[in-house]
């Protein structure tokens, strides 16, 4: 995969193809998908939101380190509620190490230009990015076709992108 093709999408794009390896490497894990529901409802969120902080708070807690944490349901859950902590907490007992990673590395390019512009191709989120692909060849899972993605152009919103429904590439929801 040439990254530099990645120049091309926008931050929202990005964030997109990121969410749909994630997708892809719970397919190739055999998870229930029915299961992971509530962590594409929320990560999926981001395509079409135009509040991306309150995304990207809700990614953090969805990291399983960051929700095992606590063994019991506190107020420092900001998004998600005390029944999907419970469900998620069950869901992230036997789980995969891959997964805790993809979804750190989610949260990382959801972050990668918090509080700032992107400007020129946006290179935090493009070195994200690469990380995340990294991470899905290591464990061998494949990586979801590029050309959707393109669609949502660097050149929108100033790098941005449009807002768009993201649940619409998804291949569980």
């Amino acid at each position: 995969m040439n990254i530099d093709t990645f120049k091309l999408i926008s931050f929202r794009g990005r964030v997109a193809y990121g969410i749909s390896c994630f997708e892809n490497a719970l397919i190739s894990l055999k998870y229930n998908s029915d299961d992971w529901k509530i962590v594409l409802r929320y990560l999926w969120e981001f395509t079409s939101s135009n509040n991306l902080e309150d995304c990207n708070s809700a990614t953090a807690e969805l990291i399983p380190e960051n929700l095992m944490e606590t063994k019991k349901y506190d107020e420092d859950f900001e998004r998600i509620s005390e029944d999907e902590y419970l469900s998620l907490y069950n869901l992230y007992q036997n789980i995969d190490e891959s997964i805790n990673i993809l979804l750190r590395d989610i949260h990382e390019l959801g972050v990668s230009h918090a509080y700032t512009n992107i400007s020129g191709y946006g290179k935090r989120s493009l070195d994200a990015l690469e990380t995340l692909i990294s991470h899905m060849l290591n464990n061998d899972f494949p990586l979801p076709d590029i050309e959707p993605f393109l669609k949502s152009s660097i050149e929108e919103d100033e790098g941005w992108g449009d807002e768009f429904i993201g649940v619409k590439l998804s291949k569980i929801l």
